[in-house]
């Protein structure tokens, strides 16, 4: 059984802020073996209020497939 977020229930644990919003971000992450990896336009959700990025397990599960994909290449 699947399970909707309701966004308006989510609240910043840094700054406590209710405004926490479905984002695409750009992001990078520095890796011993190859070094940086960036990925593109991934899904998160960011607070507002101080720029702190969650993920839910379905935007989980893509980066990390992504930055595996990205360890292969």
């Amino acid at each position: 059984m699947k399970r909707e977020i309701d966004m308006k229930s989510i609240k910043c644990i840094e700054c406590g802020g209710s405004d926490v919003r479905t984002a695409r971000k750009d992001m990078e992450f520095e890796r011993s073996n190859p070094g940086k990896i960036r990925i593109e336009k991934q899904e998160c959700m960011e607070c507002s209020n101080c720029g702190e990025i969650y993920f839910d397990g379905k935007q989980s599960d893509s980066l990390a497939r992504k930055i595996d994909s990205k360890m292969k290449s």
